[in-house]
């Protein structure tokens, strides 16, 4: 059957690097209706001009349009569905996501444009959706389902969560059809388990996911990440788990095993600061993480109670000094316009950053979300209407909008910008990490880059070429090496640099552009031009390699 799986961000994302790709869920869903033999086209419509969309979901003529729906997109995916009905009115139009599985039944009830939502999770709702109407069977049949029936929104039975998820198939390992879709980009962000321990008043994912943490085998996340450098010669990725420390011997256990597999891979993760011990931190950085990111969310225990969140300032200080010990990037989110934030709590907040000295964070203001308690609590007290998302008024609603907010939020900003300033580590620091972690690349690559940034050149070089020799499989230390000697225009040992870099990673799109660029710096436009056509025919449509192209071309006449 011809499937659409399609995205929209709400426009004011289409540039952000993150919101305007897909979800990571469609990529799954991809894979395994692949596998089930459909015809599937992926379609990344964020930043598309609406004319643009229409003569695409007009060629495509899929029978069944999936949409993912998040709060902050809920108009884009409406208007995209009632474009879908308009250009073919028995295309069966379908909502997933967070939004539409907890704000389903208005959805249905509110737009004909939509016939059914998918609650939670969907992988095996929409194999068995697309197996009931091959049948001719009736939607009331398929579990997980919202529909509407008889003038009404009607339930099927609930879909119990995934229980192996080592059964999907792997996003990396299918052969996809995508329109408007950055592979590169999008399979750096990786999700190797659903669900969270935690209980936090803002989010819902409890609610999506259900209750408890679901896990892939250390083995499956291990192999995932082979078939992202073999494929698509990816050598760095997001790990974006709720927490993925949630298991302890799981992450220890994934650890050993990327060291084993020698895949030189260099990623973060998300987590929580419960959940980490200075011994996981180490095996963490050896494995190749550099960066850790927690949500703190305030320094103030009455605002953390106030979220739901069960941790204390005290806890977060503990695991920030255990992270800085080890010597890992820290990176923290923070929240601010929480009913009741006063200006001591701003102040409390700002002296957490002080003490704890991240490398960077993000700060975002308290919005209300379907499916939370802390929207379900504000309807109950009469503080907003539980049809507040029919609302046309950007991507969230503010919990508070008083001048206080905007206020507290430059006041965090500044307090992480002079904390990122003092958070570098010293020479000393790379040391003690030494001594404590044993060797780790990571560790090489931060003290190379620290001495890059005190212009030691020939230190920097130095600990490169060291990682190259220490671990000759590993791409890291060749690239950096590279890249150095590239901005001391040493060029052409740059571009050897980058040739090694090709054996061990034949796939690595950025040292193709490395060394186009080098060529045109060392007078060899026709030699950059085969670079450049060689990166179009790994990433075609890449605008570095398209831009390198004309450029070539221009200089050859």
């Amino acid at each position: 059957m011809k499937v659409v799986l399609s995205y929209r961000c709400h426009p004011e994302g289409a540039q952000d690097p993150f919101t305007s790709l897909l979800p990571v869920g469609l990529l799954s869903l991809d894979a395994v209706l692949r596998k089930e033999g459909h015809r599937v086209t992926l379609a990344n419509f964020s930043g598309y001009p609406w004319k643009e969309v229409r003569r695409i979901l007009k060629e495509e003529r899929p029978a069944v349009l999936g949409i993912s729906q998040f709060t902050h997109n809920r108009f884009d995916s409406l208007e995209l569905a009632r474009v879908a009905k308009e250009l073919d009115p028995r295309c069966l139009v379908l909502l997933g996501g967070p939004h539409a599985t907890h704000a389903g039944e208005e959805q249905l009830a509110q737009h004909p444009e939509v016939d059914a939502v998918v609650l939670g999770e969907g992988e095996e709702t929409l194999l068995e959706l697309l197996r009931a109407l091959a049948a001719g069977r009736k939607l009331s049949e398929v579990a997980g389902l919202l529909y509407r029936g008889n003038g009404t929104v009607l339930r099927t039975q609930a879909r119990p969560p995934i229980a192996d998820l080592d059964a999907l198939p792997l996003a990396a390992a299918a052969e996809s059809h995508g329109i408007g879709v950055d592979y590169r980009r999008q399979l750096e962000f990786i999700i190797t388990s659903r669900g969270c321990p935690a209980s936090c008043l803002f989010c819902s994912s409890p609610l999506f996911w259900g209750r408890g943490v679901r896990f892939r085998s250390p083995a499956s996340v291990v192999e995932e990440l082979r078939l992202l450098r073999e494929r698509f010669g990816l050598v760095y990725f997001s790990l974006r788990d709720d927490t993925f420390t949630a298991d302890r011997e799981r992450v220890l256990e994934i650890c050993r095993l990327l060291e084993e597999a020698q895949l030189g891979m260099l990623w973060n993760c998300q987590s929580r600061v419960t959940a980490v011990d200075q011994e996981m931190l180490a095996a963490m950085k050896r494995a190749g993480c550099e960066c850790i990111q927690f949500g703190v969310e305030s320094g103030s225990p009455t605002m953390l109670k106030a979220l739901g969140k069960r941790i204390t300032p005290d806890a977060v200080e503990q695991a920030a000094a255990a992270v800085r010990r080890v010597g890992l990037n820290l990176s923290i989110y923070l929240i601010t316009g929480i009913p009741g934030e006063s200006e001591e709590d701003l102040k409390a907040t700002q002296r957490l950053i002080e003490r704890i000295k991240p490398q960077d964070g993000q700060v975002s203001p308290l919005v209300y979300y379907p499916g939370t308690q802390l929207f379900s609590q504000a309807v109950r007290k009469g503080a907003v209407s539980e049809r507040l998302f029919e609302k046309a008024s950007g991507e969230g609603f503010l919990v508070r909008s008083d001048p206080f907010v905007e206020r507290s939020r430059r006041g965090i900003l500044k307090s992480l910008e002079q904390a990122g300033a003092k958070a570098r580590y010293s020479r000393r620091d790379f040391q003690k990490q030494r001594e404590l972690v044993g060797y780790s690349f990571v560790t090489e690559m931060l003290a190379a880059e620290s001495l890059e940034e005190g212009e030691d050149f020939a230190g920097a070089l130095a600990l490169y070429r060291e990682m190259v020799r220490r671990e000759p499989k590993n791409p890291w230390g060749a690239l950096l090496e590279a890249g150095l000697q590239g901005r001391l225009g040493e060029f052409k040992a740059a571009r050897q640099g980058y040739l090694k870099v090709l054996k061990l990673v034949p796939r690595h799109l950025p040292a193709f552009l490395a060394l186009g660029e080098l060529a045109l710096e060392l007078g060899k436009p026709d030699e950059a031009l085969d670079w450049f056509d060689q990166a179009l025919e790994l990433a075609p449509g890449d605008a570095a390699a398209a831009e390198g192209v004309q450029v070539a071309r221009e200089l050859m006449g």
